[in-house]
């Protein structure tokens, strides 16, 4: 990383200085995060990929393991109709074809 001397007005340095201290962060990562959002809005920089995040299920399978043996796991639900877990399969199905298209 290069580094660049600036001169800011003096309202400019206190207002970073309050920043920084109420964040609790440094200046030089409150000046580069705003030079990347204004050369990003501007177009000069592209935007950043948003990264993939996956949030648990309001509620579980019951399964204690379906990280270990997924595979049986969905076999089960797949051939089993009278669990009462089989209503989550479109939306298991649907969710496990949406990570494959993020992935490939």
């Amino acid at each position: 990383m290069q580094q660049v001397t600036i001169e800011l007005p003096t309202t400019i340095i206190n207002a970073l200085a309050a920043y920084n201290q109420e964040h609790k962060v440094s200046s030089s990562d409150t000046v580069q995060t705003a030079i990347e959002s204004f050369l990003t809005a501007k177009g000069y920089l592209s935007k950043p990929k948003k990264s993939f995040h996956l949030s648990p299920a309001p509620k579980g399978s019951g399964y204690t393991d379906t990280s270990i043996n997924h595979d049986a796991v969905l076999v089960e639900l797949i051939t089993n109709p009278t669990l009462k877990t089989r209503s989550l399969l479109p939306t298991f199905l649907f969710s496990f074809l949406y990570l494959l298209n993020r992935i490939y």
